[in-house]
C-alpha cells in the first residue's frame, strides 16, 4: 500500500466506519493521474469503457463512460478539486459524443468533496445503501399475497421490470434503448434461475409487485469490491409495484418476505442502489432501514 492509499483509508475510516479499504477499478487500462496541491500529493487511476448500444450496460447509462479513481490522500477537498481539473485537462481532444459521461464514485457522509463535485458540474447519479443485519421492517397491512416467482410467472415480471425501468429513464440512469424489454426479460429469467430469491405480490390473483434478490460476496476483480466489507450480503436488484398499487404498502409487504430470507443467508446486512433523484424511492428505502453509504457522480456529456 503506498502513502497515498494509507491516507486515504485512515480518512475513510475516520468519515464512515462502513467503508472498506479502497481498492483499485477491476479494468487492464487504468491510466494515472497525479496532481500536487498546497505541496501535497493527490493521485488516482482514470478507466475509459465503451460499451455496445444493444448491451444490459448501456441500458442503465451512456455507452461512453471515463470513470476516475480518486485518491485525494491527506489533501482532501483541495486535492479532490485539482485532480478533477487536471482530469478535465486531460480530456481535452478526446470529443465525447452526446451519449457520454465522467463517473466518480465517492463516500456520501463526505460533504466537502460533494461542494466540489458540484461545483465541477457533476450531479448525484445514485447511491449505493447499505442495512444492517436486524429484523425486517413491519409488512403492513396492503392486501396482497407475496408469493415465490416461478418460471410462470415470467411474462409478469418482466412486465414490472419494464415498467420500473421506464420510470428510472424519468428520475434515474436507464437510457431508452431498443430491445430493452428482450435484455430485462432475459435478465428474469436469469434470476430465477441462479438466485432463486424472486418474489410476486398479488392482489387477488393480480400482479401487484415483484422483488428481485441475491446473495453477493465482495471479491476482487468486481464492480464490489472496495465498495463493501468482504463477506456475504443480501442484494436488493429490483424491487417493482404497478403504478395502479403504489402507496398502498406493496413495496412492504415485499421486503418484509425478502428481508426476512436474505438475512438467513447473508450476515453483514443488505445493500442496494437507489437514485436519489427519484422522489419515491429514496424515501422508502430510508424508512426501510437503509442509509447511503457511496454515491456515483456523473457529469454528461463528458468533457470534451
Amino acid at each position: 500500500m503506498n502513502p497515498l492509499e494509507a491516507q486515504q483509508n485512515a480518512r475513510f475510516a475516520a468519515l464512515d466506519p462502513l467503508l472498506p479499504p479502497i481498492a483499485a477499478p477491476p479494468s487492464p487500462t487504468n491510466e494515472p493521474l497525479v496532481v500536487t496541491t498546497g505541496g501535497r500529493k493527490a493521485g488516482g487511476l482514470l478507466t475509459h469503457v465503451a460499451h455496445a448500444p444493444g448491451s444490459w450496460p448501456a441500458l442503465w447509462g451512456p455507452t461512453e463512460l471515463w470513470d476516475l479513481t480518486a485518491v485525494p490522500g491527506d489533501s482532501g477537498a483541495a486535492g479532490l478539486a485539482a485532480l478533477l481539473g487536471a482530469w478535465r485537462d486531460r480530456m481535452r481532444g478526446q470529443r465525447p459524443g452526446h451519449d457520454s459521461g465522467c463517473t466518480l464514485t465517492w463516500p456520501s457522509r463526505d460533504a466537502e468533496a460533494s461542494a466540489v463535485l458540484l461545483a465541477h458540474g457533476f450531479a448525484p447519479m445514485t447511491c449505493l445503501a447499505v442495512r444492517a443485519p436486524g429484523p425486517p421492517a413491519d409488512a403492513g397491512t396492503a392486501p396482497v399475497a407475496v408469493r415465490r416467482a416461478g418460471e410462470g410467472d415470467v411474462e409478469a415480471l418482466t412486465e414490472l421490470r419494464l415498467a420500473e425501468w421506464r420510470y428510472t429513464s424519468l428520475v434515474g440512469t436507464a437510457v431508452p434503448r431498443p430491445g430493452a424489454r428482450a435484455l430485462l426479460r432475459a435478465e428474469v429469467v436469469r434470476s430465477l434461475r441462479f438466485s432463486g430469491l424472486v418474489w410476486l405480490a398479488e392482489d387477488d390473483g393480480v400482479p401487484a409487485g415483484m422483488a428481485a434478490c441475491a446473495v453477493a460476496s465482495p471479491a476482487p476483480g468486481d464492480s464490489l469490491h472496495g465498495r463493501l466489507h468482504p463477506g456475504r450480503w443480501g442484494y436488493v436488484d429490483t424491487l417493482s409495484v404497478a403504478a395502479a398499487a403504489r402507496g398502498g404498502g406493496v413495496g412492504r409487504a415485499l421486503m418484509a418476505v425478502a428481508h426476512r430470507e436474505l438475512l438467513r443467508h447473508a450476515g453483514h446486512g443488505t445493500f442496494l442502489f437507489y437514485h436519489p433523484a427519484n422522489p419515491l424511492s429514496p424515501v422508502f428505502w430510508h424508512r426501510q432501514g437503509y442509509r447511503p453509504l457511496w454515491t456515483m457522480w456523473i457529469r454528461r456529456p463528458a468533457w470534451s
